[in-house]
């Protein structure tokens, strides 16, 4: 049993290494760092100061573009900064007053105009000079735009990284909670990348606040968009629960929906109150900005990691084997009262002979058929004896059958197997390929536990009922939230540092 449940190592493990390659964000961040510093001083000497005439001077009226010059703006301090212009635009209405630095210091723009007998305004500017870049607050500074381009860049960068990752790993069919991982990640950054660069485009950020004030609420934004169809989907999930417990009886893992379901619900509800339970508690305005954009952060980077989660355990069950098999492993999953296979078990062997048949008319070897499974309490035999039997009555020979008698889940049908395997052929099974059949829903499962008993497989799956998917989903992003939370949690606080750092700049101004 210890040894079942033992992870044995994969020496041509396509998922080994791959976290390594985000490494690369190191030196790219540090280059886009010092390309946004040089980009800011190069155009950071010259700052334009703009807004509505009203904004800036006070009052409704307009006036003509001739009535408003530098005459108009006065300095409180001099030698900090100068202004090379002030005008109109054709509407009367909004005005450009240019800046350009002369030293650092602070200093403060009061901008006035007279209407008749009426001065109005001012309406001060407060701006400073810091290694000869002019910042004025709230609004920025002259070359802000480089670090929209190096957020898109940034991102962009990390989801080519995910990409790359899941396509090695498609491609060499590794399907697996690694798979989710990168997927749920390409997801995430993916929306993030595609909504920066169509505001890039659009024109919809015109300043640094803009940018940032936009950083802190995509979060926000993607779990706005997505909590009627996920709200929709926990119901039916829960009313397929309520099908699967009529037809398989009450147990634990038949109401995964249910119990996710409600967790869906308590997360509304925090989304929905907890801010307001901060204010009554007096938290600070800093901390519940905070607070809500890491929350939003959290429940955005985990539904993109369930919609991985189906996409993956989809693209498993069709996935078709692409090399010949040596040994083909039939997972068991239960008898009739007479010994015979129950439905979803004929079902499985079934696909294993197909599978069988389909290799052997490419030219492959027959296989050497796995059957695992032990005897459960309520069962006449072991599930490898009644799958043999089925196998003999469709023509298989007794010398292709290596019964696997011992097993009592999916783990040690695996594990188990493997040493079925390495005992039979005299070799380590790293030397052999190995094949498995199961039922549609439970290929993923299947790929998972291989893994972890140190074997290279390709699975298929046969056809059943699709009141056992919703489970199948939600037990395998359960399984992905054990197996890989330090890494979940390591990209998830790397994300929430970035968008938690946009609010509190943007906060503070």
């Amino acid at each position: 049993m210890a040894a079942a449940a033992r992870t044995a190592r994969i020496k041509d493990d396509p998922s080994r290494g791959i976290w390594k390659r985000f490494l690369l964000l190191v030196p790219l961040v540090v280059a886009l760092a010092v390309t946004c510093w040089v980009y800011v001083h190069a155009n950071g000497s010259t700052y334009s100061i703009r807004g509505t005439l009203p904004d800036l001077a006070g009052g409704e009226s307009t006036t003509d573009a001739a009535s408003f010059s530098p005459a108009n703006v006065t300095l409180d301090r001099t030698g900090v900064i100068e202004v090379t212009s002030a005008r109109l635009t054709p509407d009367g209405d909004h005005a450009r007053i240019e800046l350009r630095a002369l030293g650092d210091g602070e200093a403060t723009v009061n901008v006035t105009r007279r209407e008749g007998d009426t001065t109005l305004g001012p309406a001060p500017r407060r701006v400073r000079v810091i290694d000869g870049v002019i910042t004025c607050e709230g609004h920025g500074f002259a070359g802000w735009e480089s670090l929209h381009v190096s957020l898109c860049v940034f991102m962009g960068a990390v989801a080519a990284l995910f990409l790359s990752a899941l396509v090695r790993l498609r491609r060499e069919a590794w399907f697996g909670y690694t798979m989710v991982s990168c997927a749920g990640g390409l997801l995430f950054f993916s929306f993030q990348l595609a909504f920066f660069v169509f505001l890039a485009f659009d024109g919809g950020i015109t300043s640094l606040a803009d940018l940032v004030a936009t950083l802190t609420q995509t979060a926000d934004w993607f779990v706005a968009a997505t909590i009627m169809p996920v709200t929709v989907l926990a119901l039916l999930v829960s009313l397929s629960n309520v099908w699967l417990i009529a037809r398989e009886g009450l147990r634990p893992v038949n109401m995964l929906g249910v119990a996710v379901s409600v967790v869906w619900g308590l997360t509304l509800l925090v989304l929905t109150f907890a801010h307001d339970a901060l204010y009554e508690l007096r938290a600070s305005f800093e901390f519940i900005w905070v607070f809500r954009t890491c929350e939003a952060v959290a429940v955005a980077y985990g539904e993109c990691l369930l919609f991985a989660t189906v996409v993956c355990a989809w693209l498993a069950a069709r996935h078709r084997p692409r090399r010949g098999g040596d040994y083909l492993v039939i997972l068991g999953c239960g008898l009739r009262a007479d010994g015979t296979p129950c439905p979803l078990l004929a079902g499985r062997i079934d696909a294993a002979l197909a599978l069988d048949a389909e290799r052997q008319k490419a030219g492959d070897a027959p296989v050497t058929f796995v059957p695992s499974g032990g005897q459960g309490p309520d069962e006449p035999m072991s599930e490898a004896e009644s799958m043999a039997a089925y196998l003999r009555e469709h023509g298989i020979p007794d010398e292709r059958i290596v019964l696997e008698g011992r097993s009592t889940t999916t783990r040690e049908n695996m594990a188990f197997s493997r040493e079925a395997i390495e005992a039979h052929a005299g070799v380590s099974v790293e030397e052999r390929s190995v094949l498995f059949s199961t039922t549609n829903y439970h290929v993923f499962r299947g790929y998972v536990c291989a893994h972890e008993a140190g074997m290279r497989v390709e699975g298929v799956g046969s056809r059943t009922r699709a009141y056992f998917w919703p489970n199948a989903f939600l037990r395998e992003f359960a399984g992905l939230l054990v197996a890989q939370w330090r890494m979940i949690l390591q990209v998830y606080l790397v994300i929430a540092a970035i968008y938690a750092a946009a609010a509190i700049v943007y906060i503070s101004g």
